[in-house]
């Protein structure tokens, strides 16, 4: 073969290795967006200050920091996202709460990981208990959070998001062994297409979305390892007590053309005691073109009382009355009316709140672990099981309780002898 031949096919490898490795450069917003209002304004403040780094296992962590206040709100991105994507909730809820957002390092590919960096960011910060706020694939890790640190979270709200399925893959099976041997010119020039095709229609088309979204930093190997995040399988089991205790809101967009409708009724389904907003036709980022709605929705769930705490309260109350013999806190917990039933050789006993005490009073003080097994509430009515290890027995007790004044009351209790 002639010199002439190897030139040119050395020409055509460059070539093609320059497609393939091509980078995409995120683009200047205020190149773009031809507006000077708060959100443009608020977006350079933001920028400008300094991000914090965590490094985990040979992966560098990027992440903001900031706020003031006693309860911490941890914001997890979308897909093509990244820490910057929730700059207008951060100065939102930046001056009565501290808040974390963080962007996912490019070389994450699968949940474990995911929440090894996020709780190495958690401990720098010495956070320890947090609400989280999650969006599309943001919401399935705020899903995973909640799901392996239940004792950690305070609240959750899964935005525009969806539950552990199979449906994405499916949908994407194809597509996803192609993607690997696709230049990453070419996965830009399709994501904006679907951009001005699919998610701005959604959206009314709106500016600053537009403006914004092509700023989102983008690589080959970030979207590859994003969309084995997000189809990570974990197996959520809220119907139990330690999950279903933790309060969900759920927010939906009518029209989301990222997050199908059957997704959206598999989230609910999941979820059944979680509160929904709707926000109608707003498209896939109603935190970005319905911020001020969007904010207040989250406001008033951070501000709504859990009622699980305050029933919690009674119940180790109880505990803690029970097992000192503590009859007077005892009558301050039970209602004076209340009546106490057990199983007896001649059949199933009842007896008033004051034979009660002056049993507890005669047993005197025992030596119990105490647990919440079960429960739940529905309005000023609730239900618990709960259960005392003594040393040379168990007990089950089944407790009615109603919410008079400003704190749960014991109405009733069946219990019985386990061992």
């Amino acid at each position: 073969m002639s010199k002439v031949f190897y030139i040119i096919l050395g020409i055509l490898i460059i070539a093609i290795s320059a497609l393939y490795l091509w980078p995409v450069k995120p683009k200047d917003f205020f190149a773009l967006y031809p507006k000077r209002d708060k959100p443009a304004k608020d977006l350079k403040t933001f920028l400008s200050r300094p991000v914090k780094h965590v490094d985990v296992d040979g992966v560098r962590w990027t992440y903001y920091s900031g706020g003031s206040g006693d309860t911490t709100i941890l914001f997890a991105h979308g897909m093509g996202g990244a820490y910057q994507l929730w700059w207008q909730q951060i100065i939102y809820f930046e001056p009565h709460y501290r808040v974390i957002s963080y962007t996912l390092s490019e070389t994450v590919d699968n949940l474990d990981d995911t929440a090894k960096g996020i709780k190495a960011i958690l401990q720098k910060e010495k956070v320890n208990k947090f609400i989280v706020v999650g969006t599309s694939m943001g919401g399935y890790i705020a899903q995973y959070l909640t799901h392996i640190w239940p004792e950690r979270i305070l609240k959750a709200v899964f935005s525009n998001t969806f539950p552990p399925n199979k449906l994405i893959e499916q949908k994407n099976a194809r597509l996803a062994k192609i993607l690997p041997w696709v230049p990453t010119v070419l996965i830009a020039r399709a994501g904006e297409k679907q951009l001005r095709e699919k998610l701005l229609p959604a959206a009314h088309n709106d500016t600053l979305l537009a403006s914004f979204l092509p700023t989102m930093p983008f690589s080959k190997k970030q979207f590859l390892n994003r969309y084995k995040v997000l189809t990570d399988k974990f197996f959520p089991q809220p119907d139990q007590y330690v999950y279903k205790r933790i309060p969900v809101l759920i927010i939906e967009s009518a029209n989301d053309p990222l997050v199908e409708k059957p997704l959206r009724e598999k989230l609910k389904a999941l979820y059944a005691g979680a509160r929904v907003e709707n926000f109608g036709n707003e498209g896939h980022f109603p935190y970005i073109t319905a911020t001020e709605r969007f904010n207040k929705v989250l406001e008033s769930f951070f501000h709504a009382q859990n009622p699980y705490v305050d029933a919690e309260k009674t119940l180790n109350a109880y505990f803690d009355a029970r097992t000192k013999a503590d009859t007077a806190a005892l009558s301050r917990i039970f209602v004076s009316q209340a009546r106490l039933w057990h199983q007896t050789a001649e059949g199933v006993e009842s007896i008033g709140l004051d034979d009660y005490l002056q049993y507890v009073a005669k047993e005197g003080p025992r030596q119990a672990r105490t647990e919440i097994i079960d429960g739940g509430i529905n309005g000023t009515l609730a239900s618990f099981a709960v259960k005392f290890y003594y040393n040379d027995a168990t007990y089950t007790d089944h407790l009615q309780l109603v919410h008079q004044g400003n704190q749960w009351r014991i109405v009733s209790k069946a219990f019985e002898k386990i061992n």
